[in-house]
């Protein structure tokens, strides 16, 4: 089973799951350590619901200008290493690429946090330049997805009545066959 806000945009729209369908996952866990915010959180506004929604253009201007401003979880009370906190939105920021194919290996992600050295992760891709990217088409995704597993988990009254009368059926045909 599969969590919302971990949900990799091509497992929404394909329903398979890839080595870069867990990058992207990680890559939302870094942006909950990084803004202390939930996955998906219905409490905020609509264009605020989703983090990685949210954050998209914050990591662009993180990334671009430094200024880290609305990304960081103001709980943290600018008590953080600069360059490390950098490291994770740069990890963050090329690990939740809607394009699967532009993100890096997980070995790559975890270099680059480890080492004190610069690592590339721009896989070719310069932030904030991916045309890539259809928000209105990964929403669409996500919705068609969240109503095929309610579907799923939820049986419909009418597949509920037709297991209550199936098993009735069953029951009856158990009766006569011990009668006779």
């Amino acid at each position: 089973m599969v969590t919302f806000g971990y949900l990799a945009p091509e497992y929404a729209s394909t329903g398979k799951l890839t080595d870069r369908s867990d990058v992207y996952s990680f890559g939302v866990v870094l942006l909950e350590f990084i803004t202390g915010r939930k996955p998906v959180d219905p409490t905020r506004p609509l264009e605020d619901e989703n983090l990685i929604e949210w954050a998209r253009s914050l990591l662009v201007e993180a990334l671009h200008m430094d200024d880290f401003g609305e990304l960081i979880d103001s709980r943290l009370e600018k008590r953080y290493v600069e360059r490390e906190v950098f490291r994770m939105i740069e990890a963050a920021a090329a690990c939740v690429r809607h394009s699967a194919a532009m993100r890096p290996r997980m070995e790559l992600v975890a270099r680059a946090l480890d080492f004190e050295g610069i690592s590339d992760l721009s896989n070719g891709v310069k932030f904030g330049q991916s045309n890539a990217y259809d928000s209105n088409q990964y929403s669409e995704d996500i919705t068609r997805f969240r109503m095929t597993e309610h579907s799923r988990n939820n049986p419909s009254e009418l597949e509920i009545s037709s297991l209550i009368i199936s098993c009735k059926l069953e029951k009856e045909d158990d009766i006569k066959g011990k009668e006779a």
